[in-house]
């Protein structure tokens, strides 16, 4: 075919592709045209720089001050940003639902109003005004501005707007940098613990041979820091009616390159403890599991693994009663195990890392003095690093009671006897027993 005759087939096909797209783009801009004259302000969140909420006579005033939302009336406190964030969506997005013109505004609960929301948007002041309930449950009168109509709005729009003080407060407790933390002093009752960090390690003062889980004290921490504020109850008439003097029931100093903060926690408040952070700080409310989960952490903290080794170091793992062992060697990829009889197989890196994992979680109960001689058919364990230098043995000596085994382990030249729950040990040993189990094909 002559590529000639195409072109009357191509300019048509043009003309009805550029036809198509301005349709498109017509009805695109309609649409966005007809979205935007339902909105009651047409305006961007980040254009609003103040706002007001005013109930009768109750009156909350907010300002946002480099980004950030404060409280300025009726208390001088930083605002919750979250919160105000979406209030202030909520009303740049606000939709008209339905503009039943002038009316009596009385008769709507608009004289006075139930809420009245002002705010200021690009040096402009608005106002929003919400009355009473619309029947059939169909939303909420309101008034824009000075206009005489009357607006209906949607119900949940209105319950984004109507938010109460303690709604509007910051909740954040205090703030540190977890990374920072160098040092923590924890004190509940007669207890008392200072922990010093030392690169990755921690150490309690006064106990330099007592061992820390560095894990353990890094998700206390956190747990602090994480820690909210649950109420802002009304201030009590001293700090000794608080719990907060002359002594507090509890006190956590944490203590980084910028400063030291301390967290007082008092006595019982409403629905949980009186609190605040420093001497200068407003008296708050925290919740009731915070000073528990405190103290209930601090015995915790003593690292009682039998072995606290890097697992990516090991690189070979013997096992078993003498006569029946298996020896496990890392290669690329997977392991090889060899037992018994000239037994074979391999697994992979996943499952033998996972049982080294669950040994190195199994923690001893107490440890012993008096010397133990292993029994004849004694189990025992040994790993080794990637040139053959061994890491560690564990040797089981023998039932101590009922539900205890005795252990012998050995790191470098330390050599600890200890006692360890049997059951934990037993079901460890199972992990061990399911690797030799050729996985599935």
């Amino acid at each position: 075919m002559n590529p000639r005759r195409l072109l009357p087939y191509l300019a048509v096909f043009l003309v009805l592709l550029v036809t198509y797209l301005g349709l498109r783009w017509h009805q695109g801009h309609k649409q966005k045209q007809e979205e935007r004259a339902k909105l009651i302000f047409d305006l961007k969140p980040d254009e609003i720089s103040a706002l007001t909420l005013k109930r009768d006579k109750a009156e909350i005033q907010l300002t946002r001050q480099d980004g950030a939302w404060k409280l300025v009336r009726p208390v001088q406190a930083k605002a919750d940003n979250a919160v105000l964030g979406e209030m202030v969506k909520a009303l740049a997005r606000l939709k008209l639902e339905r503009d039943l013109g002038p009316g009596d505004l009385k008769g709507f609960g608009l004289e006075p109003p139930a809420l009245a929301v002002s705010f200021t948007a690009q040096g402009q002041a608005r106002r929003l005004a919400l009355g009473a309930a619309a029947p059939g449950n169909r939303g909420y009168y309101a008034r824009r501005d000075d206009s005489p109509d009357i607006l209906l709005i949607a119900a949940g729009a209105r319950d984004s707007l109507d938010q109460r003080l303690e709604a509007l407060r910051d909740k954040t407790l205090w703030t540190f940098n977890l990374t920072q933390v160098k040092s923590v002093k924890i004190r509940t009752g007669k207890s008392e613990v200072s922990l010093q960090k030392n690169g990755a390690t921690w150490k309690w003062a006064g106990r330099p041979n007592f061992r820390i889980r560095a894990d353990r004290v890094d998700r206390l921490l956190r747990h602090l820091k994480e820690a909210r504020i649950t109420g802002f109850p009304a201030p009590p008439k001293d700090l000794a009616a608080a719990g907060l003097a002359p002594r507090a029931k509890a006190e956590v100093t944490v203590t980084t390159p910028q400063g030291a903060q301390t967290l007082f926690i008092g006595a019982r408040a409403q629905e949980g403890y009186y609190a605040r952070v420093g001497t200068q700080g407003p008296v708050v409310q925290v919740g009731l599991p915070l000073p528990d989960e405190i103290a209930r952490s601090i015995p915790l903290l003593e690292d009682r693994r039998l072995w606290s080794g890097a697992i990516l170091d090991v690189h070979k793992v013997v096992w078993g009663v003498p006569g029946k062992t298996w020896t496990a060697s890392k290669e690329k990829g997977s392991w090889k195990l060899s037992g018994p009889e000239k037994a074979e197989l391999k697994q992979s890196n996943p499952r033998m890392e996972m049982a080294l994992v669950n040994f190195q979680n199994l923690e001893y109960a107490s440890l012993m003095t008096k010397a133990m001689a292993p029994g004849k058919e004694a189990f025992t364990l040994e790993l080794f690093d990637a040139a053959g230098k061994p890491l560690f043995r564990l040797e089981e000596l023998g039932k101590q009671d009922v539900t205890a085994l005795a252990v012998r382990t050995k790191t470098g030249d330390a050599v600890v006897t200890a006692v360890v729950p049997e059951q934990k040990f037993k079901q460890w040993q199972e992990d061990l027993n399911r690797l030799t189990v050729p996985p599935p094909k």
